[in-house]
């Protein structure tokens, strides 16, 4: 577990239904079947709740939507998704435009030997689109807000610090004064620090007569006209999970998704063709439509890289699950790869296919075979955000660049689990215009 978790999942897929992974006291089982995946995650009779192993990223995120669970959850969830349906989608794509403009602009000013890494580009496009449109903050073009380009670097090594503690299983409690504790707990109260300061900033400088087009800005104003929607410390926990989620994991799946273009000259070809007949960029989730093949690029790199590749669930009663005995405390683990790689759903697996999806419905994807936003009620609540701004980058970057591998023998970069499935080598591409 401490060497290669990805491995350890992938090996468990092929043992079975459920496969006993224990370790520390934990009785940790893995879950490959779909019928039995779908069970846990529509839960009508509450059995589950998010696993205690999954809880410690309480400690980055506080009780936001990612950890929080039973009539806490139903009140934030209520409250956030406003914000986040598909109607009010337009009102972000100012801000995702201007970020994939400032992309474009420096990498026409990038030198054309040096190759372009993926993560680290696709990393500040999507902060600086989250920093508009769920912030509302806006720099100068080509410039991030320094403290909160910070917040991405720290959050990037707490994730860092959780997955190692995860899957060592008997790290000490964080609430222990050890070294790495202490350390990790002062990132923690960095990061909180500068995201109050943002609420304090964002509330002062709002008129009550204002229409804000950020998340923040209409949470603030809602506030106002309701004490009972989220308070400060409310808001700060769910912009937490929205960096986590609308920045760090979208920029992974990006980064694959692009690079797999990169890798298929046919493929590129055909997407760029399609981009290049496109009135515009897409302003709506109605617009994807005319965008096919990008969007099959998209739901692809979820596919083969879920962002996260496992769920966590908790039993908190004894009970049977497809003639299984499960008892309270058993945690479990769903295994999106065994999903997402059966022959039986998706024919020949490990290949990249983008059209695998025309037809295809995002607002039941669970009943077609794929978790690459969850499943259930507790299905990503950013989904339809990071659709349309995915796919948006996509064209974006397809009808202004050829993308090219840095290297002409280059193979396929394998993904390594971090959390999210990270790749365990830079995905680099050179990026010439058209």
């Amino acid at each position: 577990m401490r060497r290669d978790l990805l491995r350890l999942f992938e090996n468990a897929a092929a043992g079975g239904s459920v496969v006993r992974l224990d370790a520390a006291g934990f009785r940790l089982l893995q879950v490959n079947d779909e019928a039995l995946m779908r069970e846990i995650l529509l839960d009508k009779g509450r059995v589950y709740r998010k696993a205690s192993l999954m809880r410690r990223l309480g400690a980055v995120t506080g009780e936001g939507l990612l950890i929080n669970d039973g009539e806490v959850w139903k009140r934030h969830r209520r409250l956030a998704n406003p914000a986040l349906a598909a109607g009010s989608l337009p009102r972000y794509v100012p801000a995702m435009r201007e970020a994939m403009a400032q992309t474009v602009a420096r990498w026409r000013g990038g030198e054309a030997a040096a190759p372009l890494d993926l993560v680290a580009e696709l990393s500040r496009t999507t902060l600086t689109s989250l920093l508009d449109s769920i912030f509302g903050i806006r720099g100068e073009a080509g410039m991030l807000n320094d403290r909160v380009a910070q917040v991405s670097g720290v959050i990037h090594a707490l994730l860092d610090e959780l997955v190692r503690q995860g899957s060592a299983l008997a790290a000490p409690p964080l609430s222990w004064p050890t070294p790495a504790n202490l350390r990790f707990r002062r990132r923690i109260a960095e990061v909180n620090a500068i995201l109050d300061d943002i609420i304090a900033k964002r509330r002062e400088d709002l008129a009550d007569t204002d229409a804000p087009a950020d998340l923040l800005g209409q949470w603030l104003q809602q506030r106002r006209r309701n004490p009972e929607h989220f308070s400060a410390v409310e808001m700060r926990d769910e912009l937490m999970t929205m960096l986590i989620a609308g920045h760090h994991s979208l920029a992974i799946a990006l980064a694959w998704a692009l690079y797999h273009v990169a890798l298929d000259a046919d493929l590129q070809a055909e997407v760029s063709a399609e981009a290049a007949t496109a009135p515009e960029l897409p302003q709506s989730l109605e617009d994807l439509a005319d965008l096919p093949l990008a969007r099959g690029v998209l739901l692809e790199a979820l596919r083969l890289y879920p962002q996260p590749p496992i769920l966590l669930r908790e039993a908190v009663a004894e009970h049977g699950l497809g003639g299984y005995h499960i008892r309270a405390g058993d945690q479990l683990v769903l295994s999106i790869p065994a999903l997402h790689r059966d022959p039986a759903h998706w024919p020949q697996p490990e290949r990249f296919d983008a059209g695998r999806f025309a037809g295809f419905n995002t607002d039941g994807m669970m009943q077609g075979h794929h978790l690459g936003f969850g499943g259930g009620p507790r299905s990503c609540i950013g989904r339809r955000f990071a659709l349309l701004e995915g796919v948006l980058v996509l064209v974006e970057a397809l009808r202004v660049f050829r993308l090219r591998p840095a290297a002409a023998n280059a193979e396929r970069v394998p993904p390594r689990f971090a959390g999210m499935l990270v790749p365990a080598a830079p995905l680099l591409v050179r990026a010439v215009p058209r």
